[in-house]
């Protein structure tokens, strides 16, 4: 009877935990990543629902994309599935696991309004995860680039919290090649458990069951260090708390080759991003832990509140003044 009460509240305890979970990206649905983190966050007890971008959409940052047609004029990343299948769908054996022929933004929205609230009776969703990406997406610089971040935005914008899991695996692999969960030293795997236990101690943090994970119109942006088969020495890596901006933070550039007579893409580092105006200006930038530590994970805190902080309003409306 002892061991039978034990295992009743050992169920009741799982149970409460168990959240609605939204988990997209912006390499595609079928990315090793995103199937290897649905796996280990159903194993927790959750209910997740993968939505994500039939095709690779890295870089479409907060782009607004949804399909010209009801089938697809092109094969899904990794021809899965391939042209002249519906322009969105779900695998045939799970229908939590759903393709949109949009970009990361527009899969939020599909989730949202179509899957859960026309297939699953308007479930409420607890949280939205992104990621993990298959590259890492650090500094203000990428915040307006990337499609992980533009689906998490997407989501604090609707009033969801959320959080960017970047990894530093850029492979971008099929998980039909690429999945083993039993791979303790699979990046893929490895990051897979690091976010359900992020996504565990959001929900332990959160005290009062009703209450909300992270304060309306905040989000989170987490990056991943290499890790297992790409660095044996890092399995586990600690959090850093960290900030967007700072040191090594950068951005997107471009460098002229006069020789070829065409351009090539690179990445740059101005003062501007360096400028601490809101915030713990004490905390080191996602780049430099990242980058610049060892098996280290950054930690950073956004706000959709891009408005300038009332010092700086203050300075630019004297400027103007005679304007207003």
């Amino acid at each position: 009877m002892q061991f039978l009460t034990h295992s009743i509240l050992l169920f009741l305890a799982a149970a409460v935990i168990a959240k609605n979970i939204i988990l997209s990206n912006d390499d595609g649905w079928a990315a090793t990543n995103i199937r290897a983190t649905y796996y280990k966050l159903k194993e927790a007890g959750h209910n997740v629902f993968l939505v994500a971008p039939v095709s690779q959409r890295s870089g479409y940052g907060g782009k607004f994309d949804v399909p010209s047609s009801s089938t697809l004029q092109t094969d899904g990343e990794f021809k899965y599935p391939p042209a002249g299948s519906p322009s969105w769908g779900h695998e045939e054996d799970d229908d939590h696991i759903w393709y949109f022929n949009g970009t990361p933004a527009s899969s939020i929205a599909f989730a949202l309004q179509y899957v859960i609230k026309e297939k699953f009776n308007g479930t409420s969703i607890d949280l939205v995860v992104a990621g993990p990406n298959e590259g890492t997406n650090m500094s203000p610089g990428m915040f307006t680039l990337s499609g992980t971040i533009g689906a998490t935005y997407n989501s604090v914008y609707r009033g969801y919290p959320a959080v960017a899991f970047s990894g530093s695996n850029s492979n971008n692999s099929f998980f039909k090649d690429s999945l083993d969960l039993n791979d303790t030293s699979e990046p893929s795997t490895i990051y897979a458990n690091k976010v359900t236990q992020f996504v565990e101690q959001l929900f332990q943090g959160q005290g009062d069951n009703s209450s909300r994970v992270l304060p309306l119109g905040v989000g989170l942006n987490v990056n991943f260090p290499k890790v297992g088969h790409d660095d044996e020495s890092c399995t586990d890596p600690k959090w850093v708390h960290t900030r967007l901006s700072g040191e090594y933070a950068s951005g997107s550039d471009l460098k002229y080759n006069a020789e070829k007579n065409s351009f090539e893409s690179t990445s740059g580092s101005w003062e501007a991003l360096t400028v601490c105006h809101n915030g713990n200006c004490s905390l080191p930038s996602e780049n430099s832990i990242v980058d610049h530590s060892k098996c280290a994970s950054a930690v950073s805190v956004f706000s959709i509140d891009y408005d300038a902080n009332l010092d700086i309003t203050n300075r630019v409306e004297g400027v103007l003044d005679s304007l207003f």
